[in-house]
């Protein structure tokens, strides 16, 4: 459901468009293919608006700034879900490219590294070592993600100092970020269902930069 919304607010696009525009559509779209609700309130951020983490979308225009960043879920049959694209909607500095791919890097190998027994605190471990490796270690201030259900955060956590470990059935999300003030933010986000020997992405949203332009 939160995909297919996702997927339809995208095709309806516009640069004149403000963020609680886009809000209201997607938001709208969700409920349209059978949402009970939405997961939460979505988080829609313009460009520099994006460095807010819990940011509530405002009238900016999508043409004020050069990313979208769309964090969102939906509520069906008593569960959640929670997912976060970047979306590129006008020039693709050399910046922001570096990030996104830094970003997008330490996804897929925290997703690569999550068996069974592992800690939550060694697979945020994964992921934020990309980051500080990188550079950019204090502009990554959240966990790595949570337990999703029937609540939109459930334990466990993956953070720092969080002993707990993940086991078969779990779900989680899977959310690195970057955030620099007054500037730009990107984070990607997906969910994930914790197997014996690894795990199953349940997101089937495209994450590459390429995928990520706005035509």
């Amino acid at each position: 459901i939160a995909q297919k919304a996702f997927a339809v607010m995208r095709a309806s696009l516009t640069s004149n468009m403000t963020e609680v525009e886009v809000t209201n559509l997607l938001e709208f779209q969700m409920r349209q293919f059978g949402a009970k609700d939405v997961a939460f309130p979505s988080i829609v951020a313009v460009g520099s608006n994006a460095a807010l983490c819990h940011f509530q979308p405002g009238s900016r225009r999508v043409a004020d700034g050069n990313l979208l960043l769309v964090d969102w879920g939906a509520k069906a049959k008593l569960y959640r879900s929670d997912l976060t694209r970047t979306l590129i909607t006008g020039h693709l500095s050399p910046e922001l490219e570096k990030v996104y791919n830094i970003v997008l890097d330490a996804n897929l190998k925290a997703i690569a590294s999550v068996h069974a027994g592992m800690t939550c605190h060694d697979v945020d471990a994964v992921a934020r070592k990309v980051i500080e490796d990188a550079g950019y270690g204090d502009y990554f201030g959240h966990g790595l993600g949570h337990g999703v259900g029937l609540e939109i955060h459930e334990a466990p956590r993956f953070a720092r100092n969080y002993p707990g470990k993940i086991e078969p059935g779990m779900i989680l999300t899977i959310e690195p970020g970057i955030y620099l003030p007054n500037n730009l933010g990107v984070r990607i986000e997906d969910d994930i269902l914790v197997t014996q020997d690894g795990c199953e992405v349940l997101t089937s949203v495209p994450k590459t930069l390429e995928s990520m332009i706005v035509d």
